[in-house]
């Protein structure tokens, strides 16, 4: 992945992200875990190279108000959105954003943030 391969991670139960952050590792990829969108919307710079972020999220902000929010500060950032419980309509994501159900397989999160990279670095 491109740059560093650093991806903000956004997941509020712990186990799932504890375990989401181990694969990515595994495919060589540098995760930041967060727990809330407020928290990750600070960390949004240029040394990210991708977002994966659950919709139901504690705080003021969701997962979709997140994605929409560095989509409008990082175009062309890959971004992963996934959920148990909201399936999101096209319209609710970001141009270009992938929707992912839970349970996902680590694999599709990778590949969707590849794909969008090639795509929007061609």
């Amino acid at each position: 992945m491109g740059k560093s391969g650093r991806v903000l991670v956004v997941e509020d139960e712990v186990i799932l992200l504890l375990d989401l952050v181990d694969s990515l590792v595994d495919f060589g990829l540098e995760p930041l875990p967060v727990t809330t969108a407020s928290g990750a919307a600070s960390l949004l710079g240029d040394n990210i190279a991708g977002l994966i972020t659950d919709i139901e999220l504690p705080g003021a902000y969701d997962g979709l108000q997140l994605a929409r929010l560095a989509a409008r500060s990082r175009p062309g950032l890959p971004i992963v959105v996934v959920s148990a419980g909201v399936r999101p309509s096209r319209e609710d994501l970001p141009t270009g954003a992938v929707f992912l159900p839970k349970p996902y397989r680590v694999e599709d999160i990778v590949a969707a943030l590849e794909s969008q990279r090639i795509a929007r670095a061609a």
